[in-house]
């Protein structure tokens, strides 16, 4: 008898940890599609979502801003205090290891965001610029002192974008021009492997400090073309993918679907980028003209499929600053030709329309086509692969761009138009190659300003400011659709857009 209650209770065990184990045998490996590739797994050289995509699970910061809360956080850190307007005093988190084995320590965070203020980095002329290179203090492997120049509005607040990731010294210098290949953070997955354009491996990270991640292999693969990417979601190649095209939501919804299609507000800016300092788009009568030209309802309706928030003007709808009189512009082709001809250009123009091969961004460059044409504005069409139109725009050759730019790593308007027009981001991140020494000192003021109601008044002068000027058409701000095998959980704690740490995920028991 004693044999047969061992035998049964070793009976019961196993039949109550299968559905467990079947469950972790299950989810050994996740996969995720993509609709295009990281440019660089270097959060410091990067501007593009999909390669803040990958660097999330990578990559931390010393602190964040909750997606859902928008409240502070700490990462790296165990505490700060703010010791003055411009002095910061971290006491770093202990125990924390780097993917190759290094100790996280001080110096590793002096090294990280001296490095941001490198000519080399993307934002030396941006987020660069607020961190005093001076004004480090190591008190001890796990104590700090960091001070910005002069009192920075939302200092803190701005770690949530990637540009404040903490780097490992010693990887960095080894990596040396190929460290974007090779990449070395603290975060919860290590990189394993790149095949450009074709997929991205990622590993759990042992000795993470944190929550281990739900499974053990990250794989991402590249799926640019819409069609692909939901036929390797509905035949289980993937788990789940970004970037649902709206006019299959409610196909891939339907009772009999394997898969579901989970909605969030969007925070990515759709534009229509101007070049500011070519003829004839030099002129703010031409862009306005533009501007006036556009059905942006037709578009939305076209391009999206309705599954999208009008914007009222240059910032997305859950931006922490709302404009006290937001500028709509409907569509008026009366008022485009008649601007046009005060320009001096009563028998129109013709201009290039770049873009990338995203097939939103194609649809939409053919809508414009059309809409301009009626006004006597002929596009020629040119569409690049995304690192090819970076270079490109980056070179200022560009007439007119449809692009995008997101609140997903800062909801801060000060913080969000700093990279699209300030003049010492020309090149990088503006692409408008806006140059107003008006809308400089007004950016510089908000961002130095920590009054909160003094920084909101300089928020409305440059939401003026941009609208005289003109430099950008707001056309979107397409809501995320994620698309996901059915009985994956976790989906509706996405309040990132499309840069979310993904391995909380898990399946359905």
């Amino acid at each position: 008898m004693k044999n047969f209650r061992k035998a049964l209770y070793a009976v019961l065990v196993l039949v109550a940890l299968t559905p467990a184990c079947a469950l972790a045998a299950a989810f050994e490996t996740f996969t995720l599609g993509l609709p295009g590739d990281a440019r660089t797994l270097d959060p410091q050289q990067a501007v593009d979502t999909m390669s803040f995509s990958v660097t999330k699970h990578i990559n931390e910061p010393l602190v964040t801003v909750d997606g859902r809360t928008k409240q502070l956080v700490p990462v790296l850190v165990e505490r700060w205090e703010i010791l003055d307007p411009r002095t910061y005093k971290f006491y770093l988190r202990r125990g924390v290891k780097f993917h190759n084995g290094e100790p996280f320590t001080a110096d590793d965070v002096v090294f990280s965001l001296k490095r941001v203020a490198d000519p080399k980095s993307a934002y030396a002329n941006s987020r660069g610029r607020f961190i005093d290179l001076d004004g480090f203090e190591i008190i001890d492997d796990h104590t700090l002192i960091v001070r910005t120049v002069g009192p920075v509005g939302g200092w803190l607040e701005s770690m949530k974008h990637p540009y404040a990731s903490i780097y490992n010294r010693k990887a960095v210098e080894e990596g040396g021009e190929d460290y974007f290949r090779n990449p070395v953070g603290t975060g919860p997955f290590r990189f394993k492997s790149w095949v450009k354009g074709e997929s991205i491996e990622l590993t759990a990270f042992d000795d993470y400090y944190g929550k281990k991640p739900n499974f053990k292999n990250f794989n991402i693969r590249i799926l640019p073309d819409d069609s692909s990417r939901v036929i390797a979601l509905e035949t289980g190649k993937v788990d789940m993918i970004y970037a649902v095209p709206p006019n299959d939501q409610d196909r891939l919804n339907a009772p009999s679907s394997k898969v579901k299609v989970i909605k969030a507000p969007g925070l990515n800016l759709i534009y229509l980028g101007m070049n500011t300092q070519k003829k004839p788009l030099d002129d703010p009568r031409v862009r306005l003209a533009i501007d006036c030209a556009i059905n942006k309802e037709a578009y939305d309706q076209v391009v999206y499929q309705g599954n999208s928030n009008l914007p009222q003007g240059l910032v997305v709808p859950l931006s922490t600053f709302t404009p006290k009189e937001p500028k709509i512009y409907p569509h008026d082709p009366a008022r485009a030709r008649a601007l046009l001809a005060e320009a001096g250009y009563p028998d129109g123009i013709s201009l290039k329309l770049w873009v990338t091969n995203l097939q939103d961004r194609i649809n939409g460059a053919t809508v414009i086509q059309s809409m301009l044409a009626e006004v006597g504005i002929k596009v020629e069409i040119e569409a690049f692969e995304s690192g090819v139109f970076d270079e490109r725009v980056g070179a200022r050759g560009q007439d007119m761009i449809i692009s995008t730019w997101g609140m997903q790593t800062n909801r801060d308007a000060g913080q969000f138009w700093l990279p699209l027009f300030h003049s010492k981001a020309i090149g990088p991140t503006n692409w408008t190659v806006l140059s107003d020494p008006q809308v400089d000192e007004l950016i510089d003021r908000a961002n130095s300003t920590v009054d909160a109601s003094v920084r909101t008044g300089l928020l409305e002068q440059i939401w003026e400011r941009l609208d005289a000027l003109h430099p950008m058409v707001a056309l979107s701000v397409p809501n995320e659709l994620y698309g996901a095998r059915k009985d994956l959980v976790g989906l509706d704690d996405l309040y990132d857009g499309r840069i979310n740490y993904l391995g909380n995920l898990s399946l359905q028991e």
